[in-house]
């Protein structure tokens, strides 16, 4: 697939190469956001490293005159080395803080550029998986995770890795220059890093498994903070007294989470205090071991200086080093998490084996198909035998959780059933290529998506690839009767269905659901049309006109639909009743009033609720 970064089947084993691997591939969505920004923020930081040392040496320039010129006779000559000196400092100082700077600003541009793509990539990764993955809690808690943590994370793991060779610069630059005086300082500055290296890796570790098990409460958090903050639903809330309780129940969320980490750090603090202990002590020893050289005469006091910062300049870059390769093995535990995502195996849309099918769509058939969802034992699907014909129009009926819904999952391809099979036209339909197989077929689920941008969008979405074609989508709404609706709103088709946006409306339950309808019939070449309660927030009479419209203009189609009213299932040919998970009844309507079963039974209670009202 086209701009699709691919990351393997597998993971390299072993930390080293998974880090080296991981960080790779960071790189390249780095540098597919943007190759010449990232180039750029990796020269700026060698330069950074560069600069560093000449301000040190002529610190020393600087010392060593001002003393030396403290006897000598031409105090005018001393003068103007020293205001050249400090003048070349000044230019060194205005430089590097026109780099830092720029280098600053450049890696905020770069960081926008990478969150985008990572966006896009999560985006396109989410729509490509199996269902069936997509509704595992556990799929969810880890994705939580993923959603929360990959844009700072994947940054982070760059950032830190560009800083290098600016510390191997400044640590190698300042590290020559003690050379000079003792190589075994050197030595001892490697040596006092180490304890602080390994304390704060096992924190970051320990942090690591304190937000994964945190994880199902995130979740829960982030569903508490939508109803309070992003729901569009502040009535229910208001009338129900909902606010307080639910506060509460974040809070107490948040506390815990927060008191969890406040334990973890402060374990943290305290080792890491002792983790960088020695090395302090280490950096005061050596100033005296210079300061002595300063006094038994072996070094000038502009040398001292010049040593001094070139030992604080070495501890500093190794530190940001440590710092640095601590920073990128915290954020290659939570990449791995971007990686998993990245790495789950995609719903099989199609292989070379495939059939294709481009004929018309002339029978679905289902044989003895036993359904149940994953992780569960009950069986929602319990041998299913059906046949449907082209031109049916077909009305799933029965009460809630028969299995109407499962049944068009199934047949979308989403899920397979565990027992039995599904043919179209004579062919499995698991042997089918489904990205063919959904393009001939138009569905509204029950809880379809209301997209809050334009009409001309939010209809235009059935067929994308037509999106430009206005006129269809004018007919489209005409026929569901939404048409009157949009062309009464401010901007008409293009105006925004959420209040969030300038102009912005709200559509009712019911006119989304005339939205919707219109959405699938906009999709030219469906050959299948599939239902689930698609007008069940609709008034009766906008609902008769709108079965007469589709019985017209399905005509040469087939027409699934799932319904709980029993006033608009007269116009399928044949009516299916589901209980348990079992068709249990199929005819007409007047075959099954006359059969006085469970459908006759249940259209007389909807009957005489309409009657006594």
């Amino acid at each position: 697939m086209k701009n699709r970064i691919s990351f393997g089947p597998k993971l390299a084993r072993g930390r080293l190469k998974q880090i080296i691997f991981i960080l790779s591939e960071v790189i390249k969505i780095a540098f597919k956001a943007h190759p010449k920004l990232l180039t750029a923020v990796l020269i700026l930081n060698a330069l950074w490293g560069f600069s560093a040392v000449p301000g040190f040496y002529l610190e020393k320039l600087i010392l060593d005159n001002l003393i030396a010129g403290m006897n000598a006779p031409d105090i005018r000559a001393v003068f103007n080395r020293v205001a050249l000196f400090l003048a070349f400092a000044l230019a060194l100082s205005l430089f590097r803080n026109i780099l830092g700077s720029y280098n600053r600003f450049l890696r905020r541009t770069l960081s926008k550029y990478v969150d985008s793509e990572l966006d896009v990539l999560i985006g396109n990764k989410i729509s490509r998986l199996k269902l069936s993955d997509i509704e595992n809690p556990e799929f969810k808690d880890r994705f939580n995770k993923v959603q929360r943590e990959s844009g700072r994370r994947a940054w982070g793991l760059m950032m830190p890795l560009s800083d290098i060779p600016n510390y191997v610069i400044g640590f190698g630059s300042a590290v020559a220059i003690l050379l000079i005086v003792n190589p075994l300082i050197s030595v001892g500055i490697l040596l006092f890093s180490i304890p602080r290296f390994f304390i704060d890796s096992r924190f970051i570790k320990k942090d690591y498994q304190l937000d994964t098990q945190m994880s199902t409460k995130y979740r829960i958090w982030g569903w508490l903070r939508y109803y309070l903050v992003e729901n569009r639903n502040f009535l229910e809330l208001k009338l129900l007294e909902l606010t307080d309780y639910l506060s509460r129940k974040m809070r107490k969320i948040s506390l815990e989470v927060i008191e969890k980490r406040i334990e973890l750090n402060k374990k943290r603090e305290v080792s890491s205090f002792l983790g960088h202990a020695p090395l302090t002590f280490y950096d005061y020893a050596v100033s005296l071991f210079l300061a002595f050289q300063v006094i038994i005469g072996r070094i000038t006091v502009g040398s001292f200086q010049l040593y001094v910062r070139s030992l604080r300049s070495a501890e500093e870059n190794l530190a940001g080093l440590v710092s640095s390769f601590l920073e990128i093995y915290e954020n290659y535990i939570y990449v791995t998490d971007l990686v998993w995502f990245l790495n789950l195996k995609e719903e099989t849309l199609k292989d070379d084996q495939s059939r294709v099918l481009d004929e018309e769509v002339e029978n679905i058939e289902f044989k003895n198909v036993w359904f149940k969802y994953p992780r569960t034992k009950k069986w929602v699907l319990k041998d299913i035998s059906l046949r449907i014909n082209n031109r049916e129009k077909i009305a799933l009926v029965g009460e809630n959780g028969a299995g109407k819904s499962t049944l068009i999952k199934l047949l979308g391809g989403f899920y397979k059933p565990k027992k039995g099979e599904i043919f179209v036209n004579g062919v499995n339909l698991n042997d089918l290529n489904l990205d063919i197989w959904r393009h001939k077929l138009a569905v509204l689920f029950q809880q379809f998506e209301t997209y809050p941008f334009s009409s001309h969008e939010s209809i235009g979405y059935g067929d994308i690839e037509r999106l430009d074609e206005i006129e269809d989508i004018k007919n489209s709404a005409k026929i569901t009767g939404v048409h009157e609706y949009i062309e009464d709103l401010p901007l008409k088709y293009e105006n925004p269905l959420a209040p969030e946006f300038e102009k912005g409306v709200n559509p009712s339950i019911g006119q989304w659901q005339r939205i919707g309808i219109s959405r699938i019939l906009f999709k030219r070449h469906a050959q299948v049309l599939i239902l689930d309660e698609p007008t069940s927030n609709v008034d009766p009479e906008a609902e008769a006109k709108i079965f007469n419209e589709l019985t017209e203009i399905t005509k040469k189609k087939m027409l699934i639909f799932v319904t709980q009213r029993f006033s608009t299932v007269r116009i399928a040919g044949r009516i299916l009743v589901l209980a348990d998970g079992k068709v249990i009844e199929q005819g007409t309507h007047q075959k099954l009033m006359k059969l006085n079963g469970k459908y006759a039974r249940l259209y007389n209670l909807q009957a005489q609720a309409y009657i006594s009202s």
